[in-house]
């Protein structure tokens, strides 16, 4: 069992480096890509991954992945940038307008990130397809470098988070959160400075 497993890992690492540049992805060097991954690209994307990128998609990779399939869902004219030495598993990353995740930030299982409403706020808009996503609200997210982010956390639109913090699991990240801190809760606070 443990040679089958080994042998899907190693053909996915492979197929999903030649699925990513087929989607337009900029893919840096040393990049594992785990298991099966969701991909949907709008058109006029922008695309930017670093070196040494880890994601890691369901299969039981880890307990807390479990059989979650991560997900890449750019809209048009979306851009995605992740730095070096980045490793994601089990999460979704939907990017509206923008998305910079810096440098060896570690995002755990399960995490939602999408800069969105998605819909629109008002249910008359809401009513009609053609009215209710082109109104939702969008704002880009920047994650810094050094971050570590908790499992099963949501960060939400218009979001900055400082170099060096931890978000603590579960948390719902709804507005900026300073560098060198540990921020947690629903919506999360910053709960202690960390020192350096």
């Amino acid at each position: 069992m443990k040679i089958i497993k080994k042998i899907v890992r190693r053909y996915y690492i492979y197929f999903n480096r030649l699925k990513l540049k087929y989607y337009g992805f900029k893919l840096g060097r040393n990049s594992l890509i785990f298991n099966r991954i969701y991909i949907r690209k709008g058109d006029n994307c922008e695309i930017v991954i670093g070196n040494n990128f880890v994601f890691s998609s369901g299969n039981g990779f880890n307990p807390l992945s479990r059989n979650i399939q991560g997900a890449f869902e750019l809209e048009n004219n979306a851009k995605l940038v992740i730095g070096d030495s980045v490793g994601i598993s089990s999460s979704c990353l939907w990017v509206f307008e923008s998305l910079k995740i810096g440098s060896r930030t570690k995002i755990g299982a399960d995490c939602i990130i999408m800069d969105s409403d998605t819909h629109s706020l008002d249910f008359i808009e809401r009513r009609n397809y053609l009215t209710d996503r082109p109104n939702a609200k969008k704002k880009g997210i920047v994650i810094g470098e050094d971050v570590l982010i908790g499992t099963r956390c949501i960060i939400l639109k218009g979001v900055t988070i400082g170099d060096r913090t931890i978000i603590g699991s579960g948390s719902v990240v709804t507005r900026d959160i300073s560098s060198n801190c540990i921020a947690a809760g629903n919506p999360a606070k910053i709960i202690k400075q960390i020192i350096q």
